[in-house]
């Protein structure tokens, strides 16, 4: 009989799991297994009161005859050390009687029988016999030759690559993860499945997989490209698994399209839906779907809510994307220069551990033709590189699936401000919603997009539901994007000075105006004419009013300074001294020294009035200290002793005079013992000595101050107490030393773990023992 897999889709990792499985099958007892690398000769072991069983598994790619010999060669003195009582040797390859007595005689121990050694054949024989464990390794299962012809046979290859190679090579990367057999359990129990996510995180992967494993038990796949052909090939009686790759990306998604759609799609579903003998599994990129949804009744009722899977990264434990990683490199064809240049180092791990992973990115950095003529020593480079900048990931959604007004809130978002918030219990991070409405609404005018039809109240929430957890994610009244690699695709796209003179045109918000001129004077640095261009605009918008909120005037002056000196708007400074933003800003005294500087000495003393107001806000920082109502906060005075050495020139005597005089006051003030708690009371007489000491830094002598010496009097005091309580309770046995000092656990004499060991458990020694195996 001829055998039936030649194991060529399984990495060495994966067949060692195989064999494991099997021989526990046949042997009804336990093998445990252990991570990858060095393994000392046990890939697999069963410990009883007679001796051990230990597994040793073969499989490398492209391995030769004269390499298995080397191996086992190989294996004979750790056979000696380790003195199982039986001892098993499996191979991938086809062994002849002869090659079994030669690995026996090179192999050189007592618990090495001819009949312990198992290759090719033997090992299909033992895949027949426990069909159980062949199932259960979905990779092995779904590449038997017959289940391959049968996939080709039924329609699988027109929802992938139509071609043998493109099947195998698919189900050679596929890493099981998480995602499956929640997959799995959707489909069975509502017989309709949305696979929906982000581009490139596998959900076509999942749903071949998903189909294949329905091809293999007998249903008929019905691969479709529109409802109708679902409807068409309907057979009330057949077993049948229809599959809609990309769900609704092929349809028109505007309302009065969809509408000729929705009523079917959904009907459809509850046809499905109502028969044990009928699957339904549809994948869509999550804004797609939020887009239909807006427009659509019929897709936002709970049936559709049921069977939708959202398939993100958070399902990728570290160890399954360094699968995916190995499994895609260990298949890929590279050189080996170049897969043994991306091994040197700490690139695996900066790949595996990157913000941007994707396994669409992985697949692409992988795939042999396109570094056929590169240089192998060049390929780590360039594989960061691609995840520094995965703009192929995000060009074609963004371009061609979401509406032009989704693009738009985009771009919004990307020159908006982002803030920490506290949402419920935690803390959010991101974009205010309702400080995006405006931004967004005005850019709609500006970019001239028209009204789809939907009520003008609704256009920003529907956009939002749009590309809600494909490019964007909400929390609570927050939106942030869903990635930092959509930021670093959007920063490129705004490179066009036509597409920030609408923004600019757009600004509600003095934040918008700040970081919208932020972003283009420092992309089109010495490009003077795109720069002038959206001062220009930035201004007008200013002065018409249409631009509202508040800045602190050490963010507020700087920027318009900067705004003023690229456009040469010398009316805008008219503007200003007629009082145009007297509302617009207030005035943070501390951080006044370096504005004040700009204005008589740097960069804004060219500009009229500039010395004026200059010296107009040192005599506001000149109140600020002598005319105070009340004692000033110490913290305010040390930041104030930061900033001061920033204005060049000295400051006038009577400033410094009534700086130290605060300084004094404020110091005097301080009461420790005001402060519940005495960790409390230590820390804050710890942070205040800092403050007293940069004061002091400033001012050149000591302040005259009998609290400083009482304070540090006191921390002396709290010190000491703290060390004698610390030895009691070392001394009663109450006390163990923390991981954290130590290095090593309360209860363990075992070494901290390296790092990387807290993320999903798998540390960077387990990450270099599993890429180990490519290097042989």
């Amino acid at each position: 009989m001829a055998d039936q897999y030649d194991f060529g889709n399984l990495s060495p990792i994966e067949f060692e799991a195989l064999v494991a499985d099997l021989m526990s099958a046949e042997c009804r007892v336990r093998f445990e297994t252990f991570s990858e690398g060095a393994d000392g000769g046990i890939d697999a072991r069963h410990s009883s009161a007679s001796g051990n069983v230990i597994l040793q598994a073969k499989h490398y790619k492209n391995s030769t005859w004269a390499d298995l010999e080397t191996s086992a060669k190989k294996e004979s003195p750790k056979i000696r050390k380790l003195s199982p009582s039986t001892y098993y040797f499996l191979t991938s390859q086809k062994l002849t009687p002869d090659r079994k007595t030669s690995l026996k005689n090179h192999l050189n121990h007592p618990s090495v029988a001819v009949s312990n050694i198992l290759g090719r054949t033997e090992l299909n024989a033992l895949i027949r016999k426990h069909s159980d464990v062949e199932k259960s390794n979905i990779k092995l299962w779904l590449s038997s030759a017959a289940v391959l012809q049968r996939l080709l046979t039924n329609d699988i290859a027109v929802f992938t690559e139509a071609t043998k190679e493109g099947i195998e090579r698919i189900l050679k990367v596929f890493v099981a993860n998480p995602s499956l057999p929640t997959a799995a359990k959707i489909l069975k129990k509502q017989h309709c499945l949305i696979v929906s996510g982000p581009p490139g995180v596998g959900k076509t992967t999942l749903s071949q997989v998903l189909a294949a494993e329905h091809c293999e038990d007998g249903w008929e796949l019905v691969a479709i490209s529109s409802i109708e052909q679902g409807y068409e090939a309907f057979h009330p009686e057949n077993k049948q698994v229809f599959v809609f790759d990309d769900f609704l990306g092929k349809i028109k998604l505007d309302a009065r399209s969809l509408a000729k759609d929705d009523a079917k799609i959904a009907g459809f579903m509850r046809l499905v839906a109502g028969r044990t003998t009928k699957r339904f599994i549809l994948t869509t990129r999550k804004y797609i779907l939020e887009t239909a949804r807006t427009a659509s009744e019929s897709l936002d009722d709970d049936q559709v809510e049921l069977t939708e899977m959202i398939l993100d990264l958070d399902v990728y434990t570290r160890e399954i994307k360094a699968r995916i990683l190995y499994n895609h490199l260990y298949h890929s064809g590279l050189e080996e220069s170049a897969i043994g240049a991306l091994l040197v180092g700490d690139t695996v791990s900066r790949i595996v551990d990157h913000p941007h992973y994707m396994p669409r990115i992985v697949q692409w950095m992988t795939d042999h033709v396109r570094f056929r003529d590169a240089d192998p020593e060049e390929y780590p480079r360039t594989f960061i590189q691609a995840l520094d900048n995965p703009e192929k990931v995000w060009e074609k959604p963004f371009q061609n699936h979401i509406s032009g007004a989704a693009r738009v809130m985009l771009y919004c978002m990307y020159l908006s401000r982002h803030e920490t918030f506290i949402e419920g219990s935690g803390v959010a991070r991101g974009i205010k919603v309702e400080k995006l409405r405006d931004f967004f609404e005005r850019a709609l005018s500006a970019f001239s997009i028209e009204s789809d039809g939907t009520i003008p109240e609704s256009r920003f929430e529907d956009t939002l539901r749009e590309i809600k957890s494909s490019f964007i994610v909400l929390q609570g009244g927050t939106v942030n994007f869903i990635n930092p690699s959509v930021q670093d695709f959007l920063a490129r796209r705004l490179n066009d000075v036509k597409i920030l003179d609408r923004l600019s045109r757009s600004i509600s918000t003095f934040d918008n105006a700040a970081d919208l001129w932020k972003f283009a004077s420092e992309y089109f640095n010495g490009k003077p004419s795109k720069t002038i261009q959206v001062a220009t605009v930035i201004l007008l918008q200013i002065k018409s009013g249409a631009v509202k909120g508040r800045l602190p005037l050490e963010d507020l002056a700087p920027f318009l300074g900067d705004l003023i000196s690229e456009s040469k708007a010398s009316d805008f400074i008219h503007f200003l001294r007629g009082g145009g933003l007297s509302v617009s800003s207030w005035i943070n005294e501390v951080e006044l020294p370096n504005l004040i500087d700009d204005l008589m000495f740097g960069k804004y003393s060219e500009l009229q009035h500039a010395q004026a107001f200059g010296r107009w806000l040192r005599l506001q920082l000149f109140k600020y200290l002598s005319k105070r109502d009340y004692v000033l906060e110490i913290e305010e005075l040390g930041m104030l002793a930061d900033n001061l050495p920033m204005y060049r020139e000295d400051l006038p005597e009577c400033i410094l005079e009534q700086f130290e005089e605060a300084a004094t006051e404020s110091i005097d003030s301080l009461e420790p013992s005001g402060i519940a708690g005495h960790e409390d009371r230590e820390s804050a007489i710890g942070t205040w000595l800092e403050e007293i000491e940069k004061i002091e830094s400033y001012l050149g002598h000591p302040v005259d101050s009998w609290k400083r010496r009482e304070l540090e009097d006191d921390l002396w005091i709290m010190q000491q107490l703290h060390d004698q309580q610390m030895q009691e309770m070392r001394e009663e046995g109450g006390l163990r030393r923390s991981s954290a000092s130590s290095g090593t656990s309360a209860n363990s004499s075992s070494p901290a773990s390296p790092l990387g060991a807290a993320r999903s458990g798998f540390s960077n020694v387990d990450l270099g023992n599993m890429f180990s195996s490519l290097k042989k």
